[in-house]
């Protein structure tokens, strides 16, 4: 009775609808925490299984024309870069014992743990193009020194590095280590140093030198690892310019669709999502070791 009034009502949504829209948002919720190079990374959308970038040369200058020369004709060169498209997945399986007990707060956490799984997915794909990929970032590199951990210092240094290629940095990335100690810094922790008390009374790096500061929890097990273990080889930090560093090309962002495992008797849910990442200018990014 319920379902039929609700197909005569022109405006009324269905009851499975209703469903399928808390199950995506709870997914989505269990991604929101993790976020960070969806944020950091302009998002291009695509409706092929490949895009195509073309770049140009940075920090081009014009001549000096002299009275009534000609001015010289002056071209690019131009490159051109692909970007795949791949597609990413996971599928939290729940049991009908569940949903007959009224479990749901389990039922809640798997989706939200799926929601994680794929945001994690993203970042840790993005982070092993910077770090590993073809156009990995391997010019511009700040090494703190043995004994030494990352602190403000390092960072100027790394925003030296990358303005000296013609780029502007403009974004920071740390690992939770890395985090750490640039709250511990006393240029950082000292309100008097930083002008603000964030770092003490709310745990949150202020933004430093003109960058804004992300965190980034994901792992990668490749070389140079996105860690803090093995001094003077794992990456703990990354400064960028927001625009010119690389670019996530989304042909698809996170989806949901339910089906039934009735043999296993099982209720399952697919979430997937198709996306393609690289780096485009190498030169726009500093990676910063671990002491």
């Amino acid at each position: 009775m319920y379902k039929r009034q609700l197909q005569n009502e022109p405006n009324a949504i269905s009851e499975s609808t209703l469903v399928q829209e808390e199950v995506y948002k709870t997914v989505i919720e269990g991604a929101e925490p993790f976020k960070c190079f969806r944020d950091v990374f302009p998002v291009i959308k695509t409706d092929s299984y490949s895009v195509r970038f073309v770049k140009g040369q940075a920090g081009s200058y014009a001549e000096k024309v002299a009275e009534g020369a000609a001015i010289t004709v002056d071209v690019q060169n131009y490159t051109k870069q692909d970007i795949s498209i791949e597609k990413f997945g996971t599928r939290p399986l729940i049991t009908n014992e569940l949903i007959e007990d009224s479990l749901f707060d389990v039922v809640e956490l798997e989706l939200k743990k799926a929601g994680a799984r794929m945001e994690n997915t993203l970042n840790r794909e993005v982070l092993n193009k910077i770090l590993n990929g073809s156009n990995k970032i391997s010019t511009n590199t700040v090494d703190p020194g043995a004994g030494n951990h990352i602190d403000v210092a390092d960072v100027a240094s790394a925003i030296a590095k990358v303005k000296k290629q013609n780029f502007i940095p403009d974004i920071l990335v740390t690992h939770p280590t890395a985090e750490g100690y640039l709250l511990s810094d006393s240029n950082l922790a000292y309100v008097s140093y930083a002008g603000t008390s964030v770092p003490l009374t709310e745990g949150k790096v202020p933004k430093i030198m003109g960058l804004t500061p992300y965190t980034c929890t994901a792992t990668d097990s490749s070389s140079p690892t996105w860690d803090d273990t093995t001094g003077g080889s794992d990456v703990t930090a990354l400064v960028f310019s927001k625009n010119d560093l690389g670019v996530i090309c989304m042909r698809r962002d996170i989806t949901i669709e339910q089906y039934d495992d009735p043999i296993h008797d099982l209720v399952g849910i697919s979430v997937t999502m198709r996306f393609g990442t690289d780096v485009l200018n190498e030169k726009a990014g500093c990676i910063i070791y671990h002491r």
